[in-house]
């Protein structure tokens, strides 16, 4: 099996990396540091020379631009290269300008987001991150539509062996649908990552855990870490 390492040295000394073509998971409480994970990975794709690529949900693209940079990960020269492929879900107003380097789409127009992944995969894209999405599956599709894209979304991963990688934030209430279309999401995914924050001596800490990881030996254990200026930096006890 394949493994991709992610970027994050500890994480990969202890793991070897994610599964490529798998379906991953990171879900937390917001300010868990899910999205930096993803990001961390995705950097890591571009310093091994492969193709990434990342559909924005939760924010405009300008915004994870400087997310990037300021951890000094500066993505702007891979893309113009073709090299990192930006997509943008999240709502874009005529009156602003468009970025040339995104495509932009509408979840609720499946064929074109079928036409979007078609292209990810002609040009070889080996890492996928899909940002938080809960928000705009709940106001723009309905059970069949979000059921549909998750079915596509496996297949996709499997067959052109690209490692995809949801950023979902914990609901804190849910009712009926959201229980059943996050059971769902979950059901289908190869490898889960939980996220927290937690009170320790008196000090609050970030936390993750590997709830489910597929052909890789992993702990249990939820794990300590940190998020620097490098990026996310794991704190793993001597016992793990």
């Amino acid at each position: 099996m394949e493994l991709q390492k992610t970027g994050i040295k500890e994480l990969d000394e202890l793991i070897g990396g994610i599964p490529r073509g798998s379906r991953n998971l990171l879900y937390g409480p917001p300010g868990t540091g899910k999205t930096v994970f993803a990001m961390q990975f995705l950097w890591e794709g571009l310093q091994n020379g492969e193709t990434v690529s990342f559909d924005v949900f939760d924010r405009p693209w300008t915004h994870m631009r400087r997310y990037f940079q300021s951890f000094g990960w500066d993505i702007e020269p891979y893309e113009k290269k073709g090299q990192f492929i930006p997509i943008q879900a999240f709502p874009h107003y005529k009156e602003y300008p468009r970025d040339p380097y995104v495509r932009y789409f509408s979840l609720a127009d499946f064929d074109e987001m079928q036409r979007i992944d078609l292209e990810l995969s002609e040009k070889g894209v080996s890492r996928f991150v899909a940002g938080d999405n809960f928000e705009h599956i709940f106001t723009q599709l309905n059970e069949e539509q979000w059921m549909n894209i998750e079915h596509w979304t496996i297949n996709w991963c499997h067959y052109d062996n690209m490692t995809n990688i949801d950023i979902m934030t914990q609901a804190k209430q849910k009712d009926p649908v959201t229980n059943r279309l996050m059971d769902f999401t979950f059901s289908l995914a190869h490898n889960i990552f939980l996220f927290r924050v937690v009170e320790v001596n008196g000090h609050f800490q970030r936390q993750l855990r590997i709830a489910k990881m597929e052909g890789v030996s992993h702990p249990l254990d939820w794990i300590p870490f940190e998020i620097t200026a490098n990026g996310i930096k794991l704190l793993i006890p001597a016992d793990i």
